[in-house]
């Protein structure tokens, strides 16, 4: 081995002795060697994905760059490639895409290459992964990074110049053209929407996407932002898509689920529960009826979107009670009417269940039990077949008994002998607590004929005890604008809504935002939106929607 290592040490030594000689020797011994760089050079140019470099050598090249080292081509690319990382060597130095004093360098050589046409793919690719990899939810803030959007743009134009035959890296590119410009997200998630094929996949690997980049935030924002432009029907057949899309973008679950229940709430279905839409945001989400998981609700949703999914955990629980879990007697139509009435205004609701609802074997029950795991207390005391209902309208809560010849026991929150959310409550010591119960009202007369429009029966004598207590039965309303909250000043009038779907998208635009909405239509005049301070984007959005400017009145405008 030594012989030959030494033979080999001899030729390259005579080799290199005569320039002429050295320069014939390297250039013919190693054409197989620069075959295979060419070689290499074609692969790479049809490729779809170009991989990253290590981290550690992007961050020795900007580190030569802050030392105003020399830098080479494969330095500037680990450059390109790193204008988004921190280095832990520099913790309190800015990085390149933030940096005023080092960027503008970076900037001159970018236009050099594209000046030049020397921009190579590779190049082009760094710079890419740079501009996704910009952890800012609001990146066109920043004027560095606005000015490498531009660089992609042009410098594409640059590569593909230099590529004969249009590769399909290219078409992907130049299909989702908009993320290099303001408008970044539109076409994917429009393309989404529509359910429409895709290439996300191949733009990922291509465009050097990261899954933490501001693009998919982007994306869903506008994605959801378009749910608002459908019509009800459109909307609905589109949730069990949107649910598939929560469980498969984790990073934007909440978002989705947030906008969907929301969407859901401005629907005219809203008092009808919807299934699947129930169970996704009970297993993200919780309870809302528990105190413990609230404030997790009201990060994501409104008080009115929560107070939709607990009215429909209320009817739900007062269907089982009053039919599944009826005991040895027929369903009591007349109780379960009664009580669905107070339904949406029910903040909480528990089901007691004694020893047969527990031990039945019987599959309903079976699934019953397994479906609302959780939400369900035990029942000691009293009959096996006796079952206790819970419900907190207000500040009361009220006790019903699936077996007959029970009264109805109020109590007010905070004095009731029992803590609702208990695993176990006593039918005896708790539940019937005539000392400190603040009503006991026995199903007496009988009720009959009963409709929406006229009660009969006890149910006269429950009503008018219910509105001692300050609450009364509001009859469900059409969906329409509700006055909201601080920051907004907002007055709408109740009117019958001719264009829900418009006025739908009006209301949530306007939602949090500082400014004074007047609804005169009743009377014959019009919608306006008077804005507190000027917001380019909003007002765009109003013209869009079909708004018209109000003369001499800056930031107002009207609509019929």
């Amino acid at each position: 081995m030594t012989s030959a290592l030494n033979s080999l040490s001899q030729r390259i030594t005579a080799a290199l002795s005569v320039t002429q000689q050295s320069e014939t020797f390297l250039r013919n011994d190693f054409d197989a060697l620069t075959s295979a760089g060419i070689e290499m050079e074609k692969k790479f140019d049809k490729a779809d994905k170009i991989p990253a470099p290590p981290h550690e050598i992007r961050l020795e090249a900007l580190r030569r760059l802050r030392l105003a080292q020399e830098l080479s081509g494969r330095d500037w690319r680990m450059i390109f490639y790193g204008l988004a990382d921190n280095d832990p060597l520099y913790p309190n130095q800015p990085i390149l895409l933030e940096d005023d004093t080092l960027f503008p360098k970076v900037d001159s050589k970018i236009k050099k290459c594209i000046a030049s046409n020397n921009l190579k793919r590779k190049d082009w690719a760094a710079l890419c992964a740079s501009y996704f990899a910009y952890q800012n939810e609001t990146p066109e803030k920043n004027p560095h990074w606005c000015v490498l959007r531009g660089h992609i743009a042009q410098g594409y134009l640059v590569v593909k110049s230099a590529i004969r035959r249009e590769k399909p890296w290219m078409k992907t590119i130049e299909f989702y053209h908009d993320i290099f410009t303001p408008q970044a997200g539109g076409v994917i998630s429009r393309q989404l929407l529509a359910g429409e094929h895709n290439s996300l996949s191949s733009l990922e690997k291509i465009a050097q996407i990261h899954d933490s980049s501001w693009l998919w935030k982007r994306i869903f924002t506008v994605l959801l932002a378009q749910l608002d432009t459908m019509d009800d029907p459109e909307y609905l057949d589109k949730i069990n898509w949107l649910l598939d899309l929560a469980a498969q973008w984790v990073r934007f679950r909440n978002d989705i689920i947030s906008a969907t229940l929301t969407r859901y709430y401005h629907s005219t279905y809203r008092d009808q529960a919807h299934s699947a839409l129930k169970v996704a945001a009970l297993e993200y989400w919780d309870n809302p009826q528990l105190k413990s998981q609230q404030n997790k609700w009201y990060q994501y949703v409104s008080e009115p979107v929560a107070g939709m999914v607990r009215g429909w955990l209320a009817k739900q629980d007062l269907m089982h009670f009053f039919e599944l879990l009826r005991g040895n007697g027929d369903v009591d139509q007349a109780r379960l009417f009664y009580w669905l009435r107070f339904a949406n205004q029910m903040g909480f609701t528990r089901i007691v269940l004694g020893t047969d609802a527990r031990q039945d074997r019987r599959g309903d029950f079976v699934k019953f039990r397994e479906e609302n795991k959780g939400r369900l207390s035990n029942l000691r005391g009293g009959r096996n077949f006796d079952n206790a209902m819970i419900m907190q309208i207000n500040d009361y809560i009220f006790v019903e008994f699936s077996g007959t010849g029970n009264a109805m026991y109020a109590y007010r929150v905070g004095k009731a002998p029992f803590n609702p959310e208990s695993n176990t409550m006593d039918i005896n010591l708790h539940l019937k607590d005539q000392g400190q119960c603040v009503l006991r009202i026995p199903h007496m007369p009988r009720a009959e004929g009963y409709s929406k429009a006229h009660i009969t029966g006890w149910m006269l004598k429950y009503d008018d005890e219910l509105r001692k207590l300050g609450i009364r039965w509001l009859a469900e309303e059409p969906v329409k604008f509700i006055e909201k909250q601080k920051p907004s000043s907002i007055s709408f009038s109740k009117v019958k809504i001719i264009n829900p779907q418009r006025d739908t998208a009006i209301q949530r635009l306007v939602e949090n935002v500082p400014c004074i909405v007047s609804d005169n239509r009743q009377k014959g005049g019009v919608l306006s939106v008077q804005l507190n301070t000027p917001d380019d984007a909003l007002e765009r959005e109003l013209l869009r929607l079909g708004f018209s400017p109000v003369a001499k009145e800056s930031h107002r405008y009207w609509i019929k």
